[in-house]
């Protein structure tokens, strides 16, 4: 008998016994451990209180990474500023389905048994430009799928050879699984849950591809599914535009399919914080010569919201700009326009429709005062109500901070949402310079947020050498998961 049928007769054999330890040899046999086990355990701690305002008429704006020098290794030399990359990506999750439009996603790192050859493989790319990206991407898929380097095309094991140390070609051919028929596959997968049915039926279905030939397209039909992932325990709600604090740097990421995705990453200056008497935020500074100062108008009634005792809204007199260019200090100046939100945040708030008093009448003061309308206290109250729960379960599964450590988050980023409407209602600025302050008030309040992290340490600043890499992890267990490249 041949080899592949004494194979198929004693796998049977042995699914046809009662006990356990039957059961377990079988299972070791036909279902090898996952080469890759990146997943939502291994994310970075995220940051749930920076999330994108949809109502910010303002928005971070992003320089290009690749005009950044870069060494030979494919590393970038950052500087303090928010800068953008877009870079090749790669499926490291076969048999489900590719990332849908508003999907978030954390970095983490690669974990795995062989997560250190895959990680080699995307490190090395960018050497290497003339392989075409489907053949990484066939090579990355022959490695999850235990497939025999020796039956893969040659254009693949050119590919390898070149992407690859011979010991690693070696040590992938003895981790290789032999084919199996599909009546074994179906007993097999009756034995799995069916996330895990659903990815070891998508691997040996490629195994059975690369030993047959298949073209590209016909094992990313395999490898990448249509439609939505089910539903898994665990699964987390990751909104489009998160930032993962990775060391004293934030990153965030956006997903075109599964072949590219770009890369956002925050390197925010240290700043210093000043209030007043009534700790309302009178200034955000840094050593550069950037300011934001405010004077309050304390002749309009602040704004007060049902449900939070401590949480108001006060309407800006002045607010002045400041930044150091070409070794001078220049400053704009608004008046009488811009409000912001200061003290300690609940959550508790009750909005117009909620058992709430209308919209005319949700808050105090002079309910028509055009400072204390735009942009309208509702929005920007539900918006920061919802961060705010989102930020809450993140704290949930760690070590939380205090109350008042949160509120010296919030306060600036308040703050900040004011400073931008006040400035912003000026026709007469220069439209280039507040797009570059506004900027520095985001990266203001994300080094704050930083820091009640534990990164962003002062004495270690931000920037640095960076080098794409890791991996895309999205919120729903059942979806890709993408590695970056640095091409």
């Amino acid at each position: 008998m041949r080899l592949h049928t004494l194979c198929a007769v004693a796998a049977i054999a042995v699914l046809a016994a009662p006990t356990t330890h039957a059961q377990d040899l079988f299972e070791r046999w036909l279902a090898p451990k996952p080469v890759l086990t990146t997943g939502l355990s291994n994310v970075v701690h995220d940051l749930p209180l920076l999330d994108p305002d949809d109502n910010d008429d303002a928005p971070m704006t992003f320089g290009a990474m690749r005009s950044l020098p870069r060494d030979g290794d494919g590393a970038f030399t950052l500087r303090p500023g928010a800068w953008a990359l877009t870079v090749e990506s790669f499926c490291l999750y076969a048999g489900t389905p590719g990332p849908s439009k508003g999907s978030g996603y954390l970095y983490a790192p690669l974990v795995g048994p062989k997560a250190a050859i895959i990680n080699d493989i995307l490190d090395r790319a960018w050497r290497f430009p003339a392989i075409p990206q489907h053949d990484i991407q066939s090579l990355l898929w022959a490695i999850l799928s235990h497939a025999r380097f020796s039956q893969l095309a040659p254009d693949l094991q050119s590919a390898a050879a070149q992407l690859l140390t011979t010991t690693e070609v070696a040590s992938l051919e003895v981790d290789a699984s032999d084919r199996i028929s599909d009546a074994i596959r179906d007993q097999v997968m009756a034995r799995l849950p069916p996330l895990a049915a659903q990815v070891f039926d998508a691997e040996s279905r490629l195994r059975d591809a690369f030993a047959a030939g298949a073209s590209y397209e016909e094992q990313a039909s395999l490898a990448v599914r249509d439609g939505d992932p089910d539903p898994q325990d665990g699964d987390r709600e990751i909104p489009e535009g998160r930032w993962s604090l990775v060391g004293n740097n934030l990153m965030r990421f956006s997903a075109n399919g599964y072949t590219s995705a770009t890369i956002q990453v925050m390197v925010p200056e240290p700043v210093d914080v000043v209030y007043d008497a009534k700790r309302r935020i009178t200034a955000l500074r840094s050593p550069d010569g950037w300011a934001t100062d405010a004077v309050y108008d304390d002749t309009i009634k602040p704004l007060t919201i049902p449900g939070e005792p401590d949480f108001k809204g006060y309407a800006f007199k002045r607010v002045t700009a400041s930044e150091r260019v070409n070794g001078k200090v220049e400053t704009f100046s608004v008046e009488n326009a811009g409000w912001t939100f200061a003290g300690h945040f609940t959550g508790k708030g009750k909005l117009p429709g909620d058992g709430a008093p209308e919209a005319a009448a949700w808050f105090s003061g002079p309910s028509a005062d055009s400072t204390m309308r735009d942009p309208d206290p509702t929005d920007r109250y539900s918006n920061w109500q919802q961060n705010y729960k989102d930020a809450k379960r993140s704290w949930d599964r760690a070590q939380p901070p205090s109350s008042k450590d949160v509120d010296k988050v919030t306060d600036p980023l308040h703050y900040g949402k004011g400073v931008k409407a006040a400035l912003g209602s000026d026709p007469g600025a220069k439209a280039k310079w507040l797009e570059d302050h506004f900027n520095r008030l985001g990266r203001a309040a994300a080094y704050i947020a930083c820091r009640l992290e534990g990164g962003c340490d002062p004495d270690a600043p931000g920037g640095g050498k960076f080098k794409p890499g890791g991996a895309m992890v999205p919120g729903a267990q059942g979806a890709q998961r993408l590695g970056l490249s640095g091409r």
